[in-house]
């Protein structure tokens, strides 16, 4: 049947298992030393083809840590050459797990020579983006008349991890750290949407929560989904084969509370783990067995990248100064990996592209999505900026360059503003205030295109 321009939504998914070798590189933390010790539970792709009114898309969860721009752009051309869909209408987003492997080139002196940049397996990599085309081509294949339901609730599994502190940083404008900060906002969405066939049974089941899947930390050597790999082992025993597909939010000053401790975090464990998937689990069937409202699905999509510039007052007396003896040794090996690049006569970077998207399953409920790792107050300023339905903001969909923050919280300095650059390979310097301009006026561009859809 030529279901291209029906007015019947059609619903379609696929699961594939992504798992890597029991001893690949784990990614996500730079304290690691030595290669992974085998296999807790197994990683997946999990993919959700949607089509209406002539129009489709592509919902996919990956249990990764996040994909890169280069890799985005592999995924693009795959799916424009393989399934004819264009970028806008793939929607990928990243777990974040800390416990899968590592995907991305890396800069860190504990698993590479100093000064020198280790590429992820080649093997792996291909492996997992023909997986990611395969999973979407297979909910193509799979697509049938369906239902749509869904509500958005709250849940409480996070905490915010950006506090000041000056211990850490002593005698230094930078004073945040990653501790617990319970006066700190955190979005509690928890978005719920459930797609039936026409004999009411259970087609898949999308579920979402903003928290780092950081329960345990980088002692711990094995690969894991971490908690959502638990939330939705507990919420499919009631889909009756049907898959569940997790969303990550805006998370990036968020941790599970679970592993919170007076003013620290402890490094946790898997029973650790069980309590937080078991916790969202608990939330999601909450807000099923209150009520699901049906959803009149119409799919509009936008997306587009935006230059974001790095600060040009850090300069080569910024890299000779963090080069000097008495620095810690990541931010030498970092300073003197540009100084190397200046001094052989090399530009050095001006901005990174970040991708922006809006999803709109109907003019009353959309996903706005940012290729990084988005801390609370910049996502709920795109949030706010939006004045009508329902808006979800999500990080780590479509790539993810860096940590995305506001103006307030670049000028604040710290961990996610500052400090993570020392352990990057393609940031010269941190981002410029103007960041949240930038976005916000990226997010206003899109929701005109998505107007004019409608006006068409």
């Amino acid at each position: 049947m030529n279901n291209d321009f029906s007015d019947t939504l059609y619903a379609g998914t696929s699961r594939i298992d992504i798992t890597p070798s029991g001893n690949c590189k784990l990614g996500g933390f730079a304290g690691r030393n030595h290669e992974c010790e085998g296999i807790h539970d197994h990683l997946y792709v999990t993919a959700l083809a949607l089509s209406r009114h002539g129009k489709k898309l592509i919902i996919i969860g990956i249990d990764i840590l996040a994909l890169n721009n280069e890799q985005m752009e592999m995924i693009w051309a795959l799916a424009d050459r393989k399934l004819n869909l264009r970028p806008d209408q793939l929607f990928i987003n990243c777990s974040h797990t800390h416990a899968g492997p590592e995907i991305h080139p890396t800069f860190n002196c504990n698993t590479c020579p100093p000064g020198e940049v280790c590429d992820p397996d080649p093997e792996y990599i291909k492996e997992l983006l023909e997986s990611i085309i395969l999973s979407a081509d297979k909910a193509l294949k799979n697509l049938q008349p369906a239902d749509a339901f869904g509500e958005i609730g709250e849940t409480f599994i996070g905490i915010n991890r950006r506090a000041p502190d000056k211990q850490i940083y002593k005698e230094q404008a930078t004073g945040y750290e990653n501790f617990p900060n319970p006066d700190r906002e955190v979005d509690r969405s928890c978005p719920v949407i459930l797609f039936k066939n026409k004999k009411g049974k259970p087609l898949s089941l999308i579920f979402g929560a903003a928290c780092h899947p950081t329960t345990m930390r980088y002692d711990n050597y094995l690969i894991s989904a971490e908690y959502p790999g638990v939330a939705r082992r507990i919420l499919e025993k009631d889909l009756d084969g049907a898959p569940a597909l997790f969303l990550q939010g805006m998370a990036g000053d968020v941790k599970p509370h679970q592993v919170a401790e007076g003013n620290s975090f402890r490094s946790g464990n898997f029973e650790d783990i069980e309590k937080v998937g078991e916790e969202l689990a608990t939330d999601v069937n909450t807000i099923i067995k209150k009520g699901l409202r049906p959803l009149d699905i119409k799919i509009e999509t936008a997306l587009k990248r935006v230059a974001i510039p790095f600060n040009n007052t850090w300069n080569i007396k910024t890299y000779e100064k963090f080069a000097e003896k008495d620095e810690v040794e990541y931010r030498r090996v970092w300073a003197n990996y540009w100084l190397q690049k200046l001094r052989a006569g090399e530009s050095l970077p001006e901005s990174i592209d970040l991708t922006l998207s809006i999803v709109e399953l109907s003019p009353e409920l959309r996903f706005a999505t940012v290729a990084g790792e988005l801390l609370t107050d910049m996502g709920m300023k795109i949030k706010h900026q939006f004045k009508n339905g329902t808006t979800l903001v999500l990080g780590y969909t479509n790539g993810e360059i860096a940590y995305i923050l506001d103006a307030k919280t670049i000028k604040e300095g710290g961990y996610e503003a500052t400090e993570v650059v020392f352990f990057s390979h393609d940031k010269p310097a941190p981002f410029i205030p103007e960041i949240e301009e930038i976005i916000l006026s990226g997010f206003k561009e899109l929701e005109e295109n998505i107007v004019n859809n409608y006006e068409k």
